[in-house]
């Protein structure tokens, strides 16, 4: 049977991986017969998902764009898109996960000299270096660090000299030992000079001590390696490949009637006061039930917690237990709240608690590249990069974004900046936002408002107001809320029990009961920042022009 064409179809938000990820190049559209196959909500019942939300439009609640994004980002659980299938006991999905393997850059924390320099063959300038896996942001947490280090290849030091001027030398690697200490990963790495051992040992003191770093940052180089010499030394494989667990929950909501009830307020000689100020239409109910289902769906994607302290892998087994109601001995399943964005992006150390102080524009122009970083790692070259907030914030980053463009550049801010840029459907505004260009980071940043936002703001008491404030940077393309199963059941009183044996016409009560069990999932938390619990004061930036005029003589 075909699907009758009508207006009534949620929208649908698309932001395509290909194109940086944003949400200035999504387009919005209906969804059509070929997306309900094609995500295959046959499969786990997503038709139903699909007919209640239709159901809550049509009993009046109003659209909210953020709801049509993250209605967007509803996936079926399926093995094709990584999920597998629902454990019958289990309430989590584990998830293998590739990571990157960064093993480019290591950092010198030590240096003495071999106690075997000049002895017998040995160079006279052997020399022993300790390294870690340094400081890079983008550093892996590499283990064993000595099979990086392969005899016979050459590695490049850059440091500076007592007198702050760069060195930049190279040395053969001639053997490597593990130096683990206090948790950390370490490697003592045995190198010599690339000159002569003759012509080391001649050079003055200081000569020397370009030889001899204690400090400084270490680049693997290749090896110089003969076709007729004999070479067998084989580099580290790493398998990059992890488990993450994503946490499911149940969500439940009913709407019930009486048949007298809907006898009195269709009845015609039922009051109109009756009717408009005592009773409540059944669709009005809906209106009101729906809202509040929807509103707290809201919440729970974004700031869902654990439902209690055992909600780990480990301990699952000690979670609440679901019984049976006809053998409260015979245990179903367990429970589990599902983690929402914010929370799975806080325990990896993506939310930024400005405790109270003012937004920094600074702070705001190296999270963008940092991202861009991280999400050029599979989306190919990221342009944009997308925040979501308030109308007073966004309103504050546009006055200090005019301004830091008029110091810095000299210039109109016209150059770097499109302001009132929107989104439509059907001739209506979807989102508005702002672009500004940060030719420094190589990346521009399109702030986009919302009334969700907003409606934080004035929910928070004024002692408490910065709490409410934030600078969400939601990499969307990498969210998923994924459907797992859905339940829809109409009930109604028994009318055939005892009670109404007796009884011509019983007032029949009637239940309608839906649920839908959904996780949230966050593919990689470093693609994604939060910037939360800031003031309301101006922004604050830092002004390099007055140290880069240039000089005139």
């Amino acid at each position: 049977m075909a699907f009758p064409t009508n207006n009534c179809d949620p929208r649908l938000i698309v932001v395509d991986d290909s194109t940086g990820c944003t949400l200035t190049r999504a387009n919005i559209r209906a969804f059509t017969k070929q997306d309900f196959e094609d995500q295959g909500f046959k499969e786990v019942g997503m038709d139903r998902i699909i007919a209640q939300t239709k159901e809550a439009r049509l009993a009046g609640v109003r659209e909210r764009t953020l709801t049509d994004l993250l209605l967007s980002k509803h996936v079926a659980l399926r093995e094709s898109s990584g999920g597998g299938n629902k454990s019958v006991i289990a309430p989590y999905t584990l998830v293998p996960r590739r990571n990157v393997v960064n093993a480019n850059y290591f950092a010198i924390e030590a240096g003495t000299a071999n106690s075997g320099a000049g002895s017998g063959t040995n160079h006279a300038g052997l020399w022993d270096i300790t390294v870690n896996t340094g400081v890079s942001t983008f550093k892996s947490g590499l283990k064993n660090l000595e099979n990086y280090f392969l005899p016979g290849s050459y590695l490049l030091v850059e440091n500076l000299g007592s007198s702050s001027e760069a060195q930049t030398v190279q040395f053969k690697v001639i053997s490597a030992t593990n130096a683990n200490a206090g948790g950390v990963e370490k490697a003592t790495v045995v190198v010599e000079p690339n000159n002569a051992s003759a012509t080391f040992a001649a050079y003055t003191t200081a000569q020397k001590a370009v030889f001899q770093p204690t400090g400084g940052t270490v680049t693997l180089l290749a090896n110089s390696t003969s076709d007729y010499e004999s070479y067998c030394q084989q580099g580290p494989a790493v398998n990059d490949l992890t488990l993450i667990e994503y946490w499911q929950q149940t969500t439940r909501w009913t709407h019930q009637y009486n048949d007298e009830y809907l006898k009195a307020l269709e009845a015609p000689l039922t009051s109109n006061y009756f009717k408009k100020f005592r009773q409540l239409p059944l669709a009005q109910q809906r209106k009101q039930q729906e809202m509040q289902m929807e509103q707290a769906f809201y919440n729970s994607v974004f700031y869902g917690q654990e439902i209690n302290d055992k909600q780990t892998v480990e301990s699952y087994t000690d979670l609440p237990q679901v019984m049976d109601p006809a053998n409260t001995s015979c245990a179903l399943e367990f429970k589990a709240n599902t983690l929402g964005i914010r929370t799975q992006l806080g325990k990896c150390g993506k939310v930024s608690d400005k405790q109270g102080n003012a937004l920094s524009l600074d702070s705001i122009f190296e999270t963008c590249y940092l991202l861009k970083r991280y999400r050029e790692t599979t989306s190919g070259s990221v342009e944009v990069i997308d925040a979501m907030t308030d109308r007073f914030t966004a309103a504050k980053i546009r006055d200090m974004m005019i301004k830091y463009y008029n110091s810095k550049y000299s210039t109109s801010s016209s150059l770097f900046y499109q302001p009132g840029q929107k989104i439509t459907y059907n001739g209506a505004t979807v989102l508005e936002y702002n672009v500004y260009d940060l030719p420094d980071q190589g990346v521009q940043l399109a702030v986009f408002t919302d009334p969700y936002f907003d409606d934080r703001i004035g929910a928070f008491q004024t002692a408490h107001k910065s709490r409410s404030r934030g600078l969400w940077m939601i990499d969307w393309s990498d969210i998923a809320i994924n459907i797992i199963g859905t339940n829809s059941v109409k009930r109604q009183t028994n009318v055939n029990d005892n009670l109404y044996n007796c009884v011509i016409t019983p007032n029949v009560t009637h239940y309608m009961l839906n649920s839908k069990t959904f996780e949230v999932r966050v593919g990689d938390t470093n693609r994604h920042a939060v910037i939360e619990n800031f003031s309301d004061a101006c922004l604050t930036v830092t002004n390099t022009t007055a140290s880069c005029t240039v000089a005139t003589s």
